[in-house]
């Protein structure tokens, strides 16, 4: 196909610019051992758990919930997740993409002052540009002195902390208690994103939040299930005033067709599986602990590399260089090893890596032969 206008030439010319510093995207199929996927209990790939018949018989959604798409089992449903998370209430978004950037536009306006942690996901970063604020201001990653500083630069303005429960490119968590301690002092609203904390994080996978105990002082938490849950779609959840504002004017759930019903069933059967299925959160965090192991038995400086700090199952080793990145995650995948690489400008220049996720369904001889053919890649490439 031939293109010839004049913005066709500049894609073009964008596409060449990726090229000639090799961060061009492409899509890729998965290899056989799975090491870069988020289903860190194992539910998606087990379709005769999560594949369950939905009361209302029908595949399509025919509308968007403020038309055709409500029902009353939906409703049972949110009840349902509010109650397991403890909160007033909650409403099902699309997906977690949907959930942060219509919340984030929803509840605020142009003099709105967010204040988010500079390692936030793509989303939230999105919705607060939507909000059409003017006053968006990033803190250093888990820095809570940065952050109390600009609580005090704003100290008289209608201020919106955003932060991550769990960040998905480092894996660390965040200090949720300082920080929930300093927004109170500046009755600042705090939303934090759960979107890898949930499934992973607490005794039945509820996420930070509630593993803290902090979850009547968060405004808004948002938890997306295509991860650990294994399914599709997000939750957001808060006061009933909150809820009537994204129905009310959050674009992204109002203009959208609701998920199929199917959707609704996998959700409610994953919120079974959490309070069900201990026995995939405790290999998990076996397997977590196990690949944590391995790493201390190595010097990884002699490669100049070095392993980022997480006890979740996202394993960072920075890298530094966009095409060692690539060569190493090239070889890795060419022995059947799924692990991809994380370039800027997804992640900050200089800290290009590859990004290991760990499973429940990981065995001892599948992280074998990560680590030794993970070593054989840094020795040749």
């Amino acid at each position: 196909m031939h293109l010839s206008s004049k913005l066709s030439r500049l894609w073009a010319k964008r596409l060449t610019q990726r090229d000639l510093t090799s961060q061009r995207r492409q899509l890729r199929e998965p290899v056989s051992i799975d090491f870069c996927s988020n289903d860190y209990l194992g539910w998606a790939r087990r379709a005769d758990v999560l594949l369950t018949n939905f009361p209302e018989g029908r595949h399509g959604a025919t509308g968007s919930r403020l038309l055709s798409g409500q029902t009353k089992t939906i409703n049972m449903l949110e009840s349902r997740i509010a109650a397991f998370h403890d909160a007033p209430a909650a409403l099902i978004f699309n997906s977690g993409f949907d959930a942060n950037i219509g919340t984030l536009a929803a509840i605020s306006d142009r003099h709105t002052v967010f204040l988010y942690d500079e390692l936030c996901h793509a989303s939230l970063i999105d919705g607060m540009r939507l909000s059409l604020s003017r006053h968006v201001y990033k803190f250093r990653h888990n820095d809570v002195a940065h952050l109390a500083n600009l609580l005090a630069m704003h100290a008289d303005k209608v201020i919106a902390v955003v932060v991550e429960s769990v960040y998905s490119m480092d894996g660390d968590v965040a200090p949720l208690r300082e920080i929930v301690q300093l927004t109170k002092q500046h009755s600042a609203c705090l939303i934090v994103d759960e979107a890898h904390g949930t499934g992973v994080i607490g005794a039945r996978g509820e996420g930070l939040v509630q593993h803290l105990g902090l979850q009547q002082e968060i405004d808004v938490r948002i938890h997306t299930y295509g991860k650990a849950m294994g399914c599709h779609g997000a939750a957001v959840l808060g006061s009933r005033d909150l809820i009537d504002v994204l129905i009310n004017f959050s674009r992204p759930f109002i203009y959208s067709t609701a998920l199929p019903p199917a959707s609704y069933a996998a959700i409610s059967r994953a919120y079974d599986l959490l309070r069900d299925d201990v026995t995939s959160r405790k290999r998990l965090h076996g397997v977590i602990d196990s690949f944590r192991s391995r790493i201390s038995e190595g010097d990884w400086s002699v490669f100049g590399t070095s392993w980022l700090d997480s006890t979740t199952p996202i394993q960072g080793l920075i890298v530094g260089h966009v095409r060692h990145a690539r060569q190493i995650a090239e070889y890795l995948q060419s022995h059947e090893l799924d692990v991809r690489p994380i370039l800027s400008p997804t992640v900050a220049e200089g800290t290009e890596r590859l990004r290991i996720c760990l499973h429940s369904f990981n065995t001892e001889d599948e992280l074998d032969l990560l680590f030794h053919t993970l070593h054989k890649a840094l020795q040749t490439t």
